[in-house]
């Protein structure tokens, strides 16, 4: 194969692949260029990269040289000419092309690409072995590019302006006919390659897909026509491959509706003028379509605007509009006439005198005498009108169909209304709709308490999606880390166990620290045990029972030696049983005294104090609790009692005697309970026995 200005021909003997391509010169010595001047010759090596592979037979890196030449005796005459100079003396010309029919690009300082201006494009890299020679051939070569240009205009017009424009018109269709193809055959880089033949001559196109895949039968559309004030129902025929825009065109030609006014909505989509109509659905008898007409005003619409293309329109419209058309069956449209829902006056069923005349009186129709003619027998027409948009929607319908906008709240639905079949399938597909999304919400319910259960049942909840550690920065991958329950911060593992162990505190907080925020809450004790090992998780309920201990009011530590046991007790409580060490602790006392009662105890720890230093440890602190007034003597038996809590009323652990804290004294005479004549005579005559006191009677 050889490469010329129109593309790869075949060589000698085999049938070409483009006979509307000029022949290549191959083959041919450099005595058959006549008297053609080489202007410059280099030496350079070849790279295909077009549609087909490059065959240069013979050929090689070393022996290959580019050749500019040009014809002294015919102005713009250059030609371009790849040589072969191995083998012989004399050089072969491999391919051979006219300038003014290739591109030439300069890519970089040492290659330069030619492309041929005709389909299919091919391209050929040159590679030189310098730049100053690679600089020189761009210098000359664009100047003669230039040149056969500039003399190419001159020349043309002396042809024949109807031949060359059939020329072009001719290469243009066959470029539409190969992009054709491409595209059907899925071939990508050769579609793309004829639609950018086509873009450089700036193509007049009209590009839409064809019927043969579509159903070419004429079906029954059922059109909702609407207006601000009225609406009917009309049944169309049309073909599903037929475009919106032909669709406005044959509403205008058979009711006269300008195409300006008419707005088509088919499928909740506001319709294209170039899209079709089985883009939208439309492919079967009864598919629904809705025309929502704009006043003239609104459109800008004249009435010499509407009388002028009234009249192009019935002058440029073909006689099948104007009589019935015939189907493939046999059977015409004016046959199928009787399904349309227009009263007698604009139906054309019955009658085969369509004239000019009838349609041009049908088109000037007013929109009140078309109201009037659809509806003779409406009184009224039921629905609610939108508030947007002032669509008529269904009695039935709880938005607008147009623009979704909700009902009114003030409409209220006829009692006698009865809804049509299409009302009833959308109120039937309605509750199934909402059926399914109560029964999916239902699901997703439960699989979210599902989910919970299971996460609630986990000591440590891992972290769902990978994030970084607040703490040391670490990336963390889903399931390194741990998501703390109260506050959902995360961290990884180590640096929790590291805050827990070196806590102070019986609760450890949370260790989320930023600029603006510190975050207050606390791990879970579950959260604390699944951290740390199980020795570190007692030494830290130890440590936080005895901060808890420490930081208790009236808590008491079992007096019993290396007893972990303590209490926090009430007022009306005097011994604590140790659940540890099985011991009664006194708390008059803070001693353990088995066998003996307080009085007993008191005067045996007196005895003891003179030699037993633990004795006067008790000894010295209980004379201590009497100096500073947290205790006293009962002023019966003389054991010292203690008030921890409450109102200002005590009773002696041995002789029982009730005391009045306040005063230090009994609080009755000495007849006992009642006896007012004696005691703090607290409340006598509405008079407290101290100003102090606190309820001691």
């Amino acid at each position: 194969m050889s490469l010329s200005s129109g593309g790869w021909t075949q060589t000698a003997g085999l049938t070409t692949e483009r006979p509307d391509a000029p022949p290549a010169h191959y083959g041919g010595s450099q005595d058959q260029l006549g008297c053609q001047t080489v202007l410059m010759s280099v030496r350079v090596s070849v790279c295909h990269s077009g549609i087909r592979p490059l065959c240069l037979p013979g050929a090689s890196d070393e022996s290959l040289r580019l050749q500019l030449s040009m014809d002294p005796e015919k102005s713009g005459e250059f030609r371009l000419s790849l040589q072969n100079s191995s083998g012989t003396g004399r050089s072969v010309t491999i391919a051979e092309y006219d300038l003014r029919t290739v591109n030439y690009e300069v890519k970089s300082p040492k290659c330069h690409e030619l492309s041929l201006a005709a389909p299919p494009h091919d391209r050929i890299s040159f590679n030189f072995r310098c730049e100053q020679e690679a600089q020189k051939w761009a210098t000359v070569v664009m100047s003669s590019l230039r040149e056969a240009h500039r003399v190419a205009p001159e020349d043309n017009d002396g042809q024949c302006p109807r031949l060359q424009n059939a020329s072009v018109l001719q290469r243009t269709e066959d470029t539409c006919i190969e992009l054709t193809r491409a595209i059907e055959a899925g071939d990508a880089q050769a579609a793309s390659v004829f639609a950018a033949t086509l873009a450089r001559h700036h193509a007049a196109l009209k590009i839409q897909p064809t019927s043969r895949d579509q159903e070419d039968t004429e079906i029954n559309l059922a059109v909702v026509v609407e207006d601000s004030s009225s609406s009917c129902c009309v049944t169309v025929k049309v073909f599903p491959h037929m475009t919106t825009a032909a669709l406005k065109q044959q509403m205008f030609l058979e009711y006269g509706f300008h195409p300006r006014v008419q707005r088509w909505v088919i499928g909740q989509c506001l319709c294209a003028n170039q899209r079709s109509l089985a883009s939208y659905g439309v492919r079967q008898d009864g598919d629904t379509a809705f025309l929502y007409l704009l006043s003239a005003r609104h459109a800008r619409l004249t009435p010499q605007v509407l009388q002028k293309d009234q009249e192009s329109a019935l002058l440029l419209s073909s006689p099948s509009l104007l009589t019935p058309p015939t189907s493939m069956n046999g059977t015409s449209s004016q046959d199928r006439k009787p399904y349309t829902t227009l009263p007698p006056r604009l139906s054309t069923a019955g009658s085969e005198k369509g004239s000019v005349c009838e349609i041009r009186d049908l088109i000037n129709l007013e929109m009140p005498q078309l109201n009037e003619a659809l509806s003779p027998n409406t009184t009224s027409h039921q629905g609610w009108s939108c508030p947007s948009c002032t669509y008529i929607n269904k009695p039935t319908r709880p938005g607008c169909e147009i623009c979704s906008t909700n009902r009114p709240e003030s409409y209220v639905i006829p009692g006698g209304y009865r809804p049509d079949a299409l009302e009833l399938r959308r109120i039937q597909q309605e509750k199934e709709a909402i059926r399914q999304y109560q029964q999916a919400k239902e699901e997703e319910r439960r699989e979210n308490f599902a989910r919970l259960v299971m996460m609630d049942g986990q000591d440590l909840v891992p972290n769902p999606e990978p994030l970084d550690c607040r703490i040391c920065y670490v990336e963390l991958k889903p399931g390194e880390g741990a998501l703390l329950r109260e506050c959902l911060h995360c961290f990884c593992r180590e640096c929790l166990r590291s805050v827990i162990m070196l806590s102070e505190e019986p609760e450890v907080s949370c260790p989320y620290r930023d600029d603006t925020y510190a975050c207050t809450c606390s791990l879970q004790e579950r959260e604390i045990k699944a951290l740390v090992p199980a020795e570190e998780y007692e030494r830290w309920l130890q440590r936080s029972l005895s901060v808890a201990e420490s930081r208790c009011e009236g808590s008491y530590h079992c007096a019993t030696a290396d007893c972990p046991g303590w209490c926090v007790y009430e007022d009306t409580v005097n011994v604590f049983h140790c659940p540890v060490c099985r011991k009664h602790n006194c708390l008059i006392c803070k001693s353990i005294h088995e066998g003996m009662n307080c009085k007993q105890y008191q005067d045996d720890l007196a005895a003891r104090a003179i030699n037993d230093s633990a004795a006067r440890r008790t000894t010295h602190l209980l004379k201590t609790l009497v100096q500073s007034g947290e205790a006293m003597h009962c002023p019966q038996c003389g054991i010292i009692v203690q008030k921890r809590d409450g109102c200002d009323w005590l009773r002696c652990t041995v002789c029982h005697t009730e005391i009045c804290w306040v005063t230090r004294g009994p609080r009755w005479g000495p007849k006992g309970p009642g006896d007012t004549s004696g005691g703090c005579r607290c409340n006598v005559n509405n008079q407290k026995c101290h100003p102090k006191c606190q309820n001691c009677h």
